[in-house]
C-alpha cells in the first residue's frame, strides 16, 4: 500500500484527514495520515515556507507521497507564488501557488525526483468554505448552538453562499473569511470541533460536487493507489 502524508495547516484539518479522508483513501490503496508543520507538531498554522519545505522534502526523501492542506489566507509572502498570485482572478490563485510550490520542491529534490509523489494542495480560502457546500448541515450542526431559528439559520448561510456563487469562492477578507462568516452568525461555533464535523455529515462525494478546486485535489490523491 503507498503512503501519504498530508502537511496540514492546523487540527481542524488533521481531523479531516483522520476522521474522513484516510479511510476513503485507505478504500483506493493508500495510507495517509496528517501531521502539522515544524519541529512542534502541537501547534498549527501557515509557517514560512522554508520550514514546509523542510517537512514536504523529508517526507519525499522517506519514499511516500506528500500533499499540503494549507489556507492561501493566511500564507506568508515567502510561499512561491503566494505575492503574484493577489493579483490573479480568485479561481486562479490556488492553483498558481501549487504550480509554484511544486517547481520550487522539484528544484530541491534534483533531476532524478518524480514530480508525482508531490501533490500540493492549497484551500483556496480556507476549511470552513467547505461547510457552505450544504448550508442545510452547516445549519443543523450549528443550529443547537444558536438562540436564532433554523430557518433563520439557514437563511443566513445561503445568502452568504448565493452572494459568493460557489462554496470556494467566499471572500478571504479578515473580516469576510468563511469562519468569521459562520462566528458571525453563531459566536459558539468552534471550527476545531464543528468544522470537521459538518463535513463528516456533507461527505466527500457531495464536497466534491460543490467545491471544483477540491475535487480537483481527491481525483489526484485517488490516482495514488492505482
Amino acid at each position: 500500500m503507498n503512503e501519504l502524508v498530508v502537511i496540514v495547516e492546523g487540527e481542524t484539518e488533521q481531523t479531516f484527514v483522520r476522521d474522513q479522508l484516510a479511510g476513503y483513501l485507505a478504500l483506493h490503496g493508500t495510507a495517509s495520515w496528517a501531521v502539522l508543520p515544524g519541529r512542534n507538531r502541537k501547534r498549527g498554522g501557515v509557517k514560512k515556507w522554508e520550514v514546509a519545505r523542510q517537512d514536504i522534502a523529508r517526507t519525499l526523501k522517506e519514499g511516500r507521497y506528500c500533499t499540503t492542506m494549507m489556507d492561501f489566507y493566511a500564507m506568508p509572502d515567502d510561499w512561491p507564488g503566494r505575492v503574484n498570485a493577489r493579483s490573479l482572478a480568485w479561481a486562479e490563485r490556488a492553483s498558481h501557488v501549487e504550480a509554484k510550490l511544486l517547481e520550487d520542491i522539484v528544484g530541491v529534490m534534483g533531476k532524478k525526483f518524480s514530480p508525482q509523489f508531490f501533490i500540493p494542495y492549497v484551500q483556496l480560502h480556507e476549511f470552513e468554505a467547505l461547510a457552505f457546500a450544504d448550508v442545510g448541515v452547516l445549519t443543523s450542526v450549528v443550529a443547537p448552538l444558536s438562540h436564532s431559528s433554523s430557518e433563520q439559520l439557514e437563511k443566513q448561510f445561503s445568502r452568504i453562499l448565493d452572494e459568493a456563487g460557489r462554496p470556494e469562492a467566499i471572500d478571504d477578507g479578515i473580516e469576510t473569511c468563511p469562519s468569521r462568516r459562520i462566528t458571525g452568525i453563531v459566536k459558539a461555533y468552534k471550527k476545531r470541533i464543528h468544522g470537521p464535523i459538518v463535513t463528516g455529515r456533507i461527505g466527500l462525494e457531495t464536497l466534491r460536487d460543490r467545491c471544483d478546486h477540491f475535487a480537483t485535489w481527491l481525483r489526484r490523491l485517488e490516482s495514488i493507489g492505482s
